[in-house]
């Protein structure tokens, strides 16, 4: 399918692939999400159809289920590539935009792999091709209608970053302040303070048994302070502070921090708690996730969890598969199954000693090889593994450097401090623009 538009334009669209309506008419953006973003999307943008070069990642509508690609599949993100890497790479150097605005999560990765839309969605960046201005597919309005008015933002922010009028968020603590606090300087620092009404941020961290590792806290911007979960006098003489605290405290997703603080023999006063999460969420048009928010907000950059104790944990993993390896497994029984046409046939499980062989075997000619995913695969060996060889290590907070640790909770709770104002000055203008609406 051929691009539409000039050859040469200052903007450039780029979609993820054809749907049926485009495949037929052989233009790009021609169906229900193509009038959306004629008459709707462009024209918030400052835009006009005729003046913009519009084209495809993917040039042929997908051979797949819903003319769909999947990410997570390999053979889709080779297929996405090879397509784009043909015809886009010219496209772009034809057209010499001064913006390429990747519309959707397939056409954000064509165009850099590194794009992550959730945090990155409305916000121009440098890549390889010169800025780009990702954004979610404006289909995402008509499908979830709940992303209509995040989508909506980002064409206004467009027109605005087109104006030269865009602000983007600045962190302005590049320095903070994170370590973890003693029993005497939280008495000396805090419990004796003068002013119990300013807020209070906290956040909890847990090991993978959900037990209590640490609790974060911070009550000035740039700063926040850590208590493990097994410091009891700490604990206790934070738990004074709270008795003569009287401004807000803040959590981000109270639900999950409630159970966390309970087990740490922590009783925080209730009518002073405030969700930050469930503020976000009366916006409408915020991601609720504290690191997308932060980012978005606050210009803050935060590690994402996954990233925090994966590096630490997979070598545990692995020793803990390798040691199981040599040990005299028994071998599964035969179990009596219905295949696809309804018929029973007998099936012989893989044994835990060629399970452990094969994966072992893979891992070495692929290091990129998914530990996690591949036990997961196992969920009927579990009882039988862990019974000889103990627990399964896991993801687990508690094999990462301390002071690893320190930095990315007391991070969340400088961030959920950070945001309190923000969200406080975007519910007023809501409430301003809404009262204006009615009167």
């Amino acid at each position: 399918m051929p691009y539409s538009g000039p050859e040469v334009s200052d903007y450039v669209f780029v979609g993820e692939a054809p749907g049926v309506d485009e495949n037929r008419q052989m233009v790009p953006f021609v169906g229900k999400t193509g009038r959306e973003v004629n008459e709707h999307y462009l024209p918030l943008a400052g835009l006009r159809r005729d003046r913009c070069h519009v084209t495809n990642a993917i040039q042929c509508l997908p051979d797949r289920p819903h003319g769909r690609l999947d990410l997570t599949r390999q053979a889709d993100r080779d297929l996405l590539l090879a397509c784009s890497g043909y015809h886009l790479a010219g496209e772009l150097e034809q057209a010499q935009p001064k913006l390429i605005i990747p519309m959707g999560l397939l056409a954000c990765y064509a165009i850099d792999p590194d794009i992550n839309l959730e945090l990155q969605h409305g916000i121009p960046m440098e890549t390889a091709w010169g800025t780009v201005f990702p954004m979610y597919h404006p289909a995402g309005g008509l499908h979830e209608p709940k992303k209509m008015l995040m989508i909506r933002n980002d064409w206004v922010r467009l027109g605005k970053y087109i104006k030269g009028k865009l602000r983007e968020p600045a962190d302005h603590y590049p320095y903070p302040s994170y370590s973890e606090i003693s029993a005497q300087e939280l008495f000396d620092d805090y419990l004796e303070c003068n002013d119990y009404t300013r807020p209070l941020a906290c956040d909890t961290e847990v090991t993978r048994f959900r037990e209590p590792f640490c609790l974060s806290f911070s009550d000035a911007p740039g700063t926040g302070r850590l208590i493990r979960a097994e410091d009891t006098e700490s604990l206790e003489i934070f738990q004074a502070i709270l008795d003569r605290w009287e401004g807000p405290i803040l959590f981000h997703n109270w639900l999950f921090d409630y159970s966390v603080t309970q087990a740490m023999g922590l009783r925080f006063p209730h009518k002073l708690i405030v969700d930050t999460m469930v503020r976000t969420y009366h916006l409408g048009n915020l991601p609720q996730g504290l690191k997308a928010l932060a980012y978005r907000l606050l210009g803050m950059k935060m590690q994402d969890f996954d990233d925090l104790v994966t590096p630490y944990s997979t070598p545990l993993c692995l020793e803990y598969l390798r040691n199981a390896l040599p040990l005299d497994w028994p071998k599964p029984d035969e179990q009596l199954k219905r295949d696809d046409q309804g018929q029973w046939k007998l099936y012989k499980p893989q044994s835990m000693r060629t399970k452990l062989k094969r994966f072992l075997t893979d891992y070495q000619k692929n290091p990129a090889k998914d530990v996690y995913k591949s036990w997961d695969n196992w969920e009927d060996s579990h009882e039988l593994i862990q019974k000889v060889c103990g627990s399964w290590p896991g993801k687990d907070i508690r094999y990462v450097p301390m002071d690893k640790v320190i930095y990315y909770a007391c991070r969340d709770a400088d961030a959920t401090l950070r945001l309190w104002p923000v969200l406080q000055g975007m519910t007023r203008q809501v409430r301003r623009k809404l009262s204006e609406h009615w009167e």
